[in-house]
Formats: C-alpha cells, sequence, structure tokens
C-alpha cells in the first residue's frame, strides 16, 4: 500500500470512529435525558407519537389560571411551551379519541387536540381533583382532598361515583384493569391500592409494606406500575399485590409517570423536571 492510499484508509477509519462515537453518544442522549424548566410537573401521557405534560404552575391549589400543557415529541423535545394554557392547576390528563381529559384542581376540561377547542365542566364538591381515567367515553377522577371519585359523562354529566368516609383514602392514580373488570386506586396519605367495581363498591384493599403513600399507577397486562411519591420510588407488582418490586429510584417525589416497553416519562414535580429514559 502507498502513503496515499494508507493516509486515505486511515482517514477514513478515524471518521467512523468518529462517526460511531456521536451515534452512540446521541443515542445515550435520547434514551436518558431530563427536559428542564417545568412549572411543577405534574403527569405524564404519550399518545399518537406526541408527549403530553401537566404543569400545575405556582401552586397545586391556585386557582390563578397560570397552569398549562407541554407538548413534546416522544424523545423529550418541547414542540410547544404552553400547547395548552389558561388552567388552574392541572394533574391528571388522559389522551381519549383526538381529546385531552384533563383534571384541573375542582373542573374537568377536555381539550381537542387538534384545533385546542376547550370545554370545562365544574365539579360540584370537589377540592383537589387529581388523577383521571377515561373509560368508554366516561371520565372518573380522583378528589385526593374529599376522598371522593367523581364519574362524568360523555355529555358532561357529573356523579359521584365512589366516596369514603375513610380519611386514609385520599384516592390519587386511577387506572382500569380489564383483568379485575374494577379500577385500581391507589391512596396518597398511605401504601394502600384499592379495587373498586364499575358499580362504585370498595372490593378489596392491600396494605404494602415498606412503602409511604401513592401517586402515579399505570397498569400493563398483569403488571401494575405505581409511584411512592414521597420515595421518590417506582414499583412493579401484579395483580395480587403480595410482593414488588422497586424499578427506579429518583430520590426526589415522582408524581404521574407513564410507561411502556421502551420508555419511562416521570414528571419529578419538586425539581420542575421530567426523566426520559428507561425504567431499569
Amino acid at each position: 500500500m502507498d502513503k496515499m492510499s494508507f493516509l486515505k484508509s486511515k482517514n477514513m477509519l478515524t471518521f467512523l470512529a468518529i462517526f460511531i462515537l456521536i451515534v452512540l453518544s446521541g443515542f445515550k442522549f435520547v434514551t436518558e435525558n431530563e427536559v428542564l424548566g417545568l412549572k411543577h410537573p405534574e403527569s405524564a401521557f404519550l399518545y399518537k407519537g406526541y408527549l403530553y405534560v401537566s404543569n400545575i404552575g405556582s401552586s397545586p391549589v391556585s386557582q390563578n389560571l397560570d397552569g398549562f400543557i407541554t407538548k413534546l415529541d416522544k424523545y423529550g423535545n418541547i414542540l410547544e411551551y404552553k400547547f395548552i394554557d389558561g388552567l388552574k392547576a392541572p394533574k391528571g390528563i388522559f389522551p381519549y379519541k383526538d381529546k385531552l381529559y384533563i383534571a384541573d384542581l375542582d373542573r374537568v376540561c377536555v381539550v381537542d387536540l387538534v384545533n385546542r377547542k376547550k370545554e370545562c365542566v365544574n365539579v360540584k364538591g370537589s377540592e383537589f381533583l387529581n388523577d383521571i381515567y377515561v373509560l368508554n367515553g366516561d371520565a372518573y377522577v380522583t378528589d385526593t382532598a374529599t376522598n371522593c371519585i367523581y364519574k362524568i359523562d360523555r355529555n358532561l354529566g357529573v356523579n359521584k361515583f365512589y366516596c369514603s368516609n375513610d380519611n386514609g383514602f385520599s384516592p390519587n392514580g386511577i387506572w382500569f384493569s380489564k383483568k379485575l373488570n374494577a379500577f385500581i386506586v391507589v391512596s396518597f396519605n398511605r401504601p394502600v391500592v384499592n379495587e373498586i367495581d364499575l358499580n362504585g363498591n370498595l372490593m378489596k384493599s392491600f396494605y404494602l409494606k415498606g412503602l409511604t403513600g401513592f401517586d402515579g399507577l399505570i397498569v400493563r397486562k398483569d403488571k401494575v406500575y405505581i409511584s411512592d411519591y414521597r420515595t421518590g420510588e417506582i414499583i412493579e407488582t401484579d395483580l395480587t399485590f403480595k410482593k414488588y418490586t422497586i424499578i427506579k429510584e429518583f430520590n426526589t417525589p415522582v408524581a404521574d409517570f407513564y410507561l411502556n416497553k421502551s420508555a419511562l416519562y416521570a414528571p419529578l414535580l419538586e425539581a420542575n423536571k421530567l426523566f426520559v429514559g428507561k425504567a431499569q
């Protein structure tokens, strides 16, 4: 090989090495990222390739309409910081048929994700609407302060679905399990998981020893994932709730996260940022 060919080969190898390094570095950045500059992010949900994150704003009980929803791509790049604004203190969100249902302090807002038209309904008697789940067009929203779950039908009619006289009930995260044919509702003030049937009857409650109190909840087939707000841990359990495994530790409060096969999106509420990466 002559000197010129050797130099060309060497340059090509150097180029390939740099290219591979850039690709690997980029891959790491994409698969584990922190989105900074959010305003008390509470809930995250991936829908049709876009990530939506609720920002409470200045206070979780504020009426000053400084809450908003941020729209990002699935890698955590912000596409529109205030995609939906004019909200009180938005917490749980749930997309359904191209509409975003939002638990907004003492009302539920439904926003068309295409034209952004917003319609809100006041939930009389509520004080701290927290998480929301939409089943067959009906929204079920937890009120942590009043120990109630409300049902908002597709015509925005409001009714109480379930209320408890137990102040420790403090319902937060809610998800529907097809296998149980019931809602799973976690308590904020203590590490308890509750099963509530479609008629609004409490079926079972489970105490998970060693934890403090729950926030976010998501069900994937027979697996249940729950965030312990105070410890910043996310656990994996099953529908028997007999044992659990800690799959992620943040050491800062983690709220209403979203999890699929490839990624975890975890709002770190008090740190004002969103984690984007792998669960384990």
